[in-house]
C-alpha cells in the first residue's frame, strides 16, 4: 500500500479526512497526521512516504514551504494542496512546487475521490516505469557477458571505428583494454573441427567450447590480465597484456601450458598462433589477423609442434596465391582427375619458381606438400596412405635435393590421392553431400549462404552446387527452401503459434516474402494450410 500523511491545523480536517473518506479502496494507508509542516517535514525525514495532503496556511511551516523542503529532498512524493484560500497566489505557489492538484475547503467527498484516483494512477504509473527499468538493467547485467563477446568479435572482424565511441563503449562494458598497455593476440584453433565437434550433441558442443574456453583463460591469468573469447567453431582467441620487456619467453610459456592443458588434458590437438606485440587498441584486428596467418603458414605441422609465431607480414600477393591455389587444387583432388591435377600442380611450381624468394618458396611447398592431409583426414580414408602418416611426408620431403626433386614427390603424393578419390568418388560426393544436408538441417534458421556451406566442406561454391545437382537431383537454395518449409508446416498445424513467428523460426526475415513461397511451393497460403491441418486434427 502507498503511505500517506494529513497536514493541517484543524483537528476536525485531519479526524474528518481520516475517517470519512475510504483510502483503503485506493491502496493508500493513512500513517499519521500533523498539525503544522514543521512536524510533518521531520516525519517525512523519519519514514518513507509516497502522499502527503497539506493545508497552505499553518503556523511554524506552511504548507508552501513544506512541499518545497519536500520536494527539494524527495522528488517522488507526490503532494496534494487542501486550503480555504482560492486566492490566485496561492495556486501560482502550488503550481511551482509542482503539487499534483488542489482542493478547496469545505472538501467535496467526490472531489477528493477523483482527485485521489488521478494521483494514485500517476504513482502506478511511475512504479511500472521504475519497475520496467530495473528489469531492464537486470537484464542488461545479466546479457554483458554475451554484449562483451559480440564486442570482442566485432573488435577483430571489422575496421576499427570512431576511437571515442569504441573507448565509451569499453568502458560502459567494462573491458579492460585501453590504448597505453602493450598486448598480444593469441589464436587457439582445435585440429580436426568437424570429428571434433559435429559428434556432439549442442548441449555437449557448448559444454566442450565453455571447458576450452575457461581452460584458455585460467592458463592466461596465470601469467597477465588475459581476455579470451570464442570466435567461431573451434577458433578461441586470447589478448594477454604484456609488460614492456621480456614478453617472449612468458607467450611461450603460455603457449605450451595451453598445448598441455588441451592435447594432454582434453585430447584436442591444436595450433597455436602468435601475434607480434603492439600498442594502441585499433591494432587488434591486424593483430589478429597476423596471428592467425602465423597457424597457416607454419613450416611443420605434426601436432607436437602446435605453437607458430608470426615473424613477418604476409605479402597480400602470397596470401591471395595460397587461397586461389588451394581452391583449385581441392577441387580437382575431390573429382579425381589427374590430369587437372598435373596441370594445376606445373602451374603452380611455375609461378612459384619464379617469383617468391627461398623462405617463401619453401613456404609455399610445404603448403602444398600437407594440403592433401584435410580430404584424407576429413573423408576418414581406411585405405592405406602416405598421408597416415604426415611426419614421414615431411622427412621424405626434408631429404630432397632440390627444389626439382621436391615437386616431383609432391606430384607424386597429389596422383596417389587424386587415384584414391577417384576410386571412391561416389562415396566421397555422397559423404559431402551428407555433410551438407546435416548442416542445413541443423542451422536452417539461420542466413546460410552457399560460400558458408562450401567453406565448411572445402570445395568451392561452384563445384558444390554442382555436386550437390549431381547427387540429389535438386539445387542446394531448393533443398533448404524445401527443408525450411516442411519445418514450417509443422509449425503452422500450431494454432496457437502467430503466423509471423512461424516465418522467423524458419529462417525467413519477411512475413509477406514467407507467404509468397509458401504458396509458390504449395499452392495455398500459410492461413489456408493452417486451417486444413487443424480441421483434419479435429476430425
Amino acid at each position: 500500500m502507498y503511505k500517506a500523511i494529513i497536514v493541517d491545523d484543524e483537528d476536525l480536517v485531519r479526524q474528518g479526512l481520516k475517517k470519512h473518506f475510504d483510502w483503503s479502496a485506493h491502496d493508500i494507508e493513512i500513517v499519521a497526521d500533523h498539525s503544522d509542516g514543521q512536524k510533518a517535514f521531520q516525519f517525512v525525514k523519519d519514514n518513507h512516504i509516497d502522499l502527503v495532503l497539506t493545508d497552505v496556511l499553518m503556523p511554524y511551516m506552511d504548507g508552501i514551504t513544506l512541499a518545497k523542503n519536500l520536494r527539494e529532498l524527495y522528488p517522488d512524493i507526490k503532494i496534494i494542496f487542501i486550503s480555504g484560500h482560492d486566492d490566485v497566489i496561492y495556486l501560482k505557489k502550488a503550481l511551482k512546487v509542482e503539487a499534483v492538484d488542489y482542493i478547496l475547503k469545505s472538501i467535496d467527498l467526490d472531489e477528493l475521490d477523483e482527485t485521489v484516483s488521478r494521483v494514485v494512477n500517476i504513482m502506478n504509473s511511475e512504479k511500472q516505469s521504475k519497475k520496467n527499468l530495473a528489469d531492464m538493467e537486470n537484464l542488461l547485467n545479466q546479457s554483458f557477458p554475451l554484449l562483451q563477446e559480440r564486442f570482442f568479435i566485432t573488435m577483430i572482424r571489422d575496421d576499427f571505428e570512431n576511437p571515442v565511441i569504441m573507448k565509451e563503449r569499453i568502458a560502459f562494458l567494462n573491458i579492460p583494454l585501453n590504448d597505453e598497455m602493450y598486448y598480444c593476440v593469441l589464436v587457439v584453433q582445435i585440429q580436426r573441427v568437424y570429428s571434433t565437434f559435429h559428434v556432439l550433441s549442442e548441449r555437449e558442443r557448448q559444454l566442450l567450447s565453455l571447458r576450452i574456453q575457461n581452460e584458455c583463460t585460467e592458463v592466461g591469468k596465470q601469467y597477465s590480465d588475459t581476455i579470451c573469447f570464442e570466435n567461431k567453431q573451434g577458433e578461441y582467441v586470447m589478448i594477454l597484456s604484456l609488460s614492456e620487456d621480456e614478453y617472449e619467453e612468458t607467450l611461450l610459456e603460455v603457449s605450451e601450458n595451453l598445448n598441455k592443458r588441451l592435447k594432454g588434458g582434453m585430447e584436442l590437438p591444436v595450433s597455436i598462433g602468435i601475434s607480434g606485440r603492439f600498442k594502441g587498441l585499433e591494432n587488434i584486428k591486424t593483430s589478429y589477423e597476423n596471428a592467425s596467418n602465423a597457424i597457416s603458414k607454419r613450416y611443420l605441422l605434426d601436432d607436437a609442434l602446435a605453437i607458430s609465431v608470426d615473424k613477418y607480414e604476409m605479402d597480400e600477393s602470397l596470401k591471395e596465391y595460397k587461397e586461389n591455389a588451394e581452391k583449385s587444387l581441392q577441387e580437382c583432388l575431390s573429382s579425381g582427375n589427374t590430369e587437372q591435377v598435373s596441370k594445376v600442380l606445373e602451374e603452380l611450381f611455375t609461378v612459384i619458381r619464379e617469383n617468391f624468394q627461398h623462405d617463401e618458396e619453401q613456404n609455399l611447398m610445404i603448403f602444398l606438400l600437407l594440403l592433401p592431409t584435410r580430404i584424407v583426414t576429413d573423408i576418414k580414408i581406411n585405405k592405406k596412405s602416405d598421408y597416415s602418416n604426415q611426419r614421414r611426408i615431411l622427412d621424405r620431403f626434408l631429404c630432397c635435393g632440390d627444389f626439382e626433386e621436391q615437386c616431383i614427390l609432391i606430384q607424386k603424393l597429389y596422383f596417389e590421392v587424386a587415384a584414391l578419390m577417384s576410386s571412391m568418388s561416389k562415396t566421397y560426393s555422397h559423404t559431402i553431400i551428407n555433410q551438407v544436408r546435416k548442416t542445413i538441417e541443423e542451422r536452417f534458421k539461420e542466413q546460410i549462404s552457399i560460400s558458408t556451406l562450401a567453406k565448411d566442406v572445402y570445395l568451392t561454391p561452384t563445384y558444390l552446387c554442382v555436386l550437390f545437382k549431381q547427387v540429389t537431383g535438386t539445387t542446394i537454395n531448393d533443398y533448404l527452401t524445401l527443408t525450411r518449409l516442411e519445418k514450417a508446416k509443422k509449425l503452422l498445424s500450431d494454432p496457437y503459434i502467430k503466423l509471423y513467428d512461424v516465418c522467423y523460426e524458419v529462417g525467413y526475415l519477411s512475413p509477406s516474402y514467407f507467404s509468397r513461397l509458401f504458396k509458390k511451393y504449395t499452392g495455398i497460403s500459410p492461413s489456408e494450410y493452417r486451417n486444413i491441418a487443424i480441421a483434419s486434427s479435429e476430425q
